[in-house]
């Protein structure tokens, strides 16, 4: 058990030294971290840039869905993720499992163009 621990600390250790960089990109751009979607859930709230590690470790992201990275919350028991594919799904915190990812956009450009509507 203490090895599968380590060994999910790692990964995710490495998963955000490797942050996306459209995800800083978009934080460092001064767009809004609260908005709308055009699709379901249709609500996105971004999680600080320095939260990503502890969120993604509390909600047991390397453990439940391993590959992905979260990096916001739809305010309704969601989680918006990046994929291991790149695309940007959807896992509910409960029930998290990769099979349970509903994809919200093929890539980043497409999910940023979807985005509206500051809350």
């Amino acid at each position: 058990m203490l090895f599968r621990t380590f060994a999910v600390y790692i990964t995710l250790e490495r998963t955000m030294s490797d942050a996306p960089r459209c995800l800083v990109e978009y934080h460092q751009s001064g767009k809004p971290l609260v908005c709308e979607l055009e699709a379901n859930p249709y609500c996105c709230e971004f999680w600080a840039l320095e939260d990503l590690e502890q969120f993604n470790r509390e909600y047991q992201v390397p453990e439940y869905a391993a590959g992905f990275l979260g990096f916001a919350t739809s305010g309704g028991g969601e989680m918006f993720a990046i994929s291991p594919t790149g695309s940007i799904v959807c896992l509910p915190f409960i029930g998290m499992e990769p099979a349970a990812a509903v994809e919200v956009a093929p890539n980043w450009q497409s999910f940023e163009l979807g985005l509206r509507n500051v809350l």
